[in-house]
């Protein structure tokens, strides 16, 4: 199945939409030591202008959802069921990593509470780019369609 995905710039950083026009990543890219500080956003912009390259950045995209919001009372069973799911969830994401790493430059992963939803668990990871990966959009897109595809491929997202 051919997946359509869409880049924007925000800032120094990219959001990633799936074919519905709904947000699924971010993206920011490594754009290394930049000095002096004062005039970093000017030298990104430059950046992305010229289309440099950058060797690794950062994808932020949703793990795992809680199912317990603050407004309802729940009962253990539900609250077992719903932790279970997570835990599964996060165990999956865990083996996907592990046996995808190399393959998709996948250096580290980290997990933070998402900064949108407060019931989910993002996941940050380090991507290491061996060839370089150009700041445009399209090569932006072609380089992180491959790990998106595989996480959609794989029931991750």
């Amino acid at each position: 199945m051919i997946r359509r995905w869409d880049l924007e710039q925000e800032e120094y950083y990219f959001k990633i939409y799936d074919s519905n026009g709904s947000i699924i990543a971010y993206f920011q890219p490594d754009y290394g030591q930049i000095e002096p500080k004062e005039r970093e956003y000017e030298i990104i912009e430059r950046m992305i202008k010229h289309g440099d390259i950058v060797y690794s950045g950062l994808l932020y995209i949703p793990m795992v959802r809680f199912n317990i919001s603050n407004e309802d009372d729940y009962s253990m069973d539900e609250v077992l069921y719903n932790l279970s799911s997570a835990i599964e969830g996060i165990k999956r994401w865990k083996e996907f990593i592990e046996s995808n790493k190399d393959r998709l430059g996948i250096v580290n992963a980290y997990v933070r509470r998402a900064h949108t939803d407060y019931d989910m668990l993002a996941l940050l990871m380090l991507l290491k780019f061996s060839d370089g990966l150009r700041l445009s959009k399209k090569d932006m897109l072609a380089t992180l369609s491959i790990l998106l595809d595989t996480i959609v491929d794989n029931g991750l997202l």
